[in-house]
């Protein structure tokens, strides 16, 4: 388990990314999007953003490094033997040989990845705690646009992620977990980095 000091740290870095907005392909690090523009309107005026990959890669390098287990730079297998953030996309996070599904709730840790869209997004795990997931993501389609939080409430283990109580909704008031398909490879995934957690 990690411990609650490692989660503070962790999530005053996600801190700085909140209200950051979706940008396609963007995958600076807050420090780069913020440089000149700090407002959420200002950042979206002059094109600043992250996508849903760019925010996982530096969530999943921070947190790597805050375990000791330094950058994840040169683990991710399938960049074309180029390395870095502009390199990775949501499928490439969670397929071999990068990762491993997760079957059981109850194995969910801090630095999981859930795939959706038929792996075209996925979300970051912050905490599993009393049958909840807490998560965040950078998206254009839920309600609340660009990196936010969100929680998926596990109210039968025996069922699927969409089976379960999501609390975000599309713009359009659909429930948001309509875009996982277990069929199409969609799942919870830990990277290899990571199995000894």
């Amino acid at each position: 388990m990690v411990g609650a000091k490692l989660i503070s740290l962790l999530e005053k870095e996600v801190n700085n990314y909140l209200r950051i907005p979706y940008l396609y392909g963007g995958k600076n690090t807050w420090e780069e999007i913020k440089k000149n523009f700090s407002e959420y309107k200002q950042l979206k005026k002059n094109k600043q953003g992250i996508d849903c990959s760019g925010l996982a890669y530096h969530l999943l390098d921070y947190y790597s490094k805050l375990l000791g287990l330094g950058s994840i730079y040169g683990h991710l297998i399938g960049t074309e033997g180029k390395r870095g953030a502009s390199r990775v996309s949501a499928n490439l996070f969670t397929s071999p040989p990068n990762s491993f599904p997760l079957y059981t709730y109850s194995d969910i840790r801090t630095g999981d990845l859930i795939r959706l869209d038929s792996g075209r997004h996925i979300l970051f795990v912050l905490e599993y705690k009393k049958s909840q997931i807490r998560y965040v993501h950078s998206s254009h389609k839920t309600k609340t646009r660009g990196v936010h939080l969100g929680e998926i409430q596990i109210v039968d283990p025996s069922k699927t992620l969409d089976h379960q109580k999501w609390n975000e909704t599309y713009s359009n008031g659909k429930n948001y977990s309509s875009i996982f398909n277990q069929k199409n490879g969609d799942g919870i995934f830990r990277l290899f980095l990571f199995k000894q957690l």
